[in-house]
């Protein structure tokens, strides 16, 4: 048996040799006495040739007539030798050579009638933009039958890009000290000390899905791990139903011992960020090439050093560009957009940090600034006009944390063994939490989270 190889790896260095190789049918062209297959492994497609009654063919005029009348999608073992052909391919990746098909076999069919077809995927509704709604008729069926969708070219492209990103994302923070650690999903109180959390009967007793790791990441670094990171799914429990929020996605959090400053993390993970997407552009050109071709997104642009505005600086920049907004009012959407394309016109970039979040609009565990209560030592990023991730210096000092507590209204005995545990000693420490969906959305220029979601959650869907 000749060895499996992959259509990727095939090339005019090939010619004349015997290969085998195994994708879908993704269409057929019987030309009366010639049938020409294109075969298809993930994004890369290659045509196979098979001649009626051609002198020193083993197969059959009956095998002929079973390859011409085959399901697309269905999953197929060829067996053939490489040859060129006069003209280019044009319809495959693999434009420089074709395959004589000398043997064959279906090793699974397909039904003839799908629910959706490939070109309906990769056609009809991914030509979208921003502005257009995701609920519509056409993607929802896609999502319904999710695997068929996954097979395009499009989400092919997306999560093996997705894949690269979380694959740079723990390479770094481990090269840069971090251990990974996993934490619990299941928790007896609100990990933000909010009440947008998913509730589960535990043996009886109340309990609830995690929002996000913060308390037990915190928890370590008391437990005297500098630094942590952990890749996780985190639960909320929003009825936002925009192009940017899931009830369910893959998180990124770290957390870091400080010496000086938070804004020691903040350049940490902005050297993350300036690495991750350089590595990224530069070993995912194709498929970044392929999800471009979908929604014509220009690539990121970047300063030569961190951008970083104040929260009051910031207010003040709309303000003076027409917004009508309170001094101490979180942004909403549209401030984001409308400060970013400030901030694009003003220092060349997509990508920069707001710094000094008001203590009004951040969780309890936030740092206040001493010098100034109405702020915090708070701070979030922004990339093509959103936030991608937000994060902040934690307040590490037991009794002013317990004030704070009560300050918020929260029952301190929810998070009591949080709480007990900066009864010990904690040192100084921040840290971030990030979306891997979101943070994919905006690098890649997507119209919607959905598309950098391999099974998407939110408020109107729970399957498949």
């Amino acid at each position: 048996m000749y060895p499996l190889s992959e259509i990727k790896n095939l090339s005019s260095l090939d010619n004349q040799q015997v290969v085998r190789i195994r994708g879908r049918v993704f269409s057929k062209k019987d030309c009366g006495r010639v049938l020409f297959l294109i075969v298809r492994d993930g994004i890369d497609t290659l045509q196979a040739v098979l001649v009626k009654s051609k002198e020193g063919n083993p197969l059959s005029i009956a095998d002929y007539n079973l390859l011409r009348k085959i399901e697309n999608e269905s999953f197929v073992e060829l067996v053939g030798q490489i040859y060129s052909p006069e003209k280019a391919v044009l319809a495959c990746s693999q434009q420089s050579i074709e395959l004589a098909i000398m043997e064959y076999t279906v090793l699974s069919r397909s039904v003839l009638d799908l629910p959706i077809t490939l070109k309906e995927a990769a056609c009809i509704e991914d030509k979208k933009n921003e502005n257009q709604l995701f609920s519509s008729v056409q993607y929802v069926k896609r999502l319904d039958n999710r695997v068929l969708d996954l097979r395009t070219d499009l989400a092919q492209a997306i999560f093996r890009v997705n894949d690269g990103m979380l694959f740079y994302i723990q390479q770094y923070l481990r090269g840069h000290g971090f251990v990974e650690i996993k934490t619990p999903k299941l928790i007896g109180g609100a990990s933000e000390g909010g009440a947008d959390v998913f509730k589960v009967d535990y043996f009886g007793k109340p309990a609830c899905l995690a929002q996000s790791p913060q308390l037990y990441k915190q928890m370590a670094i008391i437990g005297d791990f500098k630094r942590v990171f952990e890749v996780g799914p985190v639960f909320r429990a929003e009825n936002s139903d925009t192009n940017r929020h899931l009830t369910e996605f893959i998180g990124v959090d770290l957390e870091m011992v400080i010496d000086q400053s938070y804004m020691e993390v903040v350049h940490l993970v902005y050297q993350l960020l300036v690495d991750l997407f350089g590595a990224l552009n530069k070993k995912y050109e194709r498929e970044i090439a392929i999800i471009q071709s979908f929604f014509n997104v220009p690539a990121i642009t970047l300063a030569s050093a961190l951008v970083v505005v104040p929260f009051p600086d910031a207010v003040a920049l709309l303000k003076a560009h027409g917004k009508e907004r309170g001094d101490l009012e979180d942004f909403s959407t549209e401030d984001e957009k409308q400060l970013s394309a400030i901030v694009k016109e003003k220092y060349h970039t997509d990508l920069y940090v707001v710094t000094r979040y008001p203590s009004c609009v951040r969780p309890f565990y936030t740092m206040v600034d001493p010098n100034d209560k109405r702020y915090t030592h708070a701070y979030d990023f922004m990339l093509r006009g959103a936030e991608i991730l937000s994060g902040a210096q934690r307040i590490h000092d037991h009794t002013t944390l317990c004030g704070r507590v009560v300050e918020l209204g929260i029952a301190p005995s929810t998070i009591a063994h949080y709480l007990n545990a900066f009864k010990y000693g904690a040192p100084p420490h921040a840290g971030v939490g990030m979306g891997l969906e979101r943070m994919l959305k905006y690098f890649l220029g997507l119209p919607d989270v959905r598309y950098s979601s391999l099974f998407p959650r939110d408020p109107k869907r729970l399957h498949p």
